[in-house]
């Protein structure tokens, strides 16, 4: 089993640093996904920010219908767990 991961227009960036602009994909319940890339990429920023640590510039991460980008942190620890 698992939770479904839905990313929409996710945008991060660090002053005028873009680390990563305007990603959307779909993490199905139940699979294995990996993610590679050099160092400096940004691989650390988007995990932080899908599990709710980093909140996006714009875009939303929703798991179990909630987004993560604008739900409060006492949803978000339950989420987590």
């Amino acid at each position: 089993m698992g939770v479904a991961v839905q990313v929409d227009g996710l945008t991060k960036s660090f002053g005028r640093q873009l680390i990563w602009g305007d990603v959307s994909l779909t993490l199905p319940p139940g699979e294995i996904s990996v993610m590679l890339g050099p160092s400096g990429t940004g691989k650390s920023v988007f995990l932080k920010t899908i599990i709710g640590l980093l909140k996006p510039d714009r875009g939303s991460v929703v798991i179990e219908g909630v987004d993560l980008a604008t739900c409060k942190e006492k949803d978000l620890y339950e989420i987590r767990k």
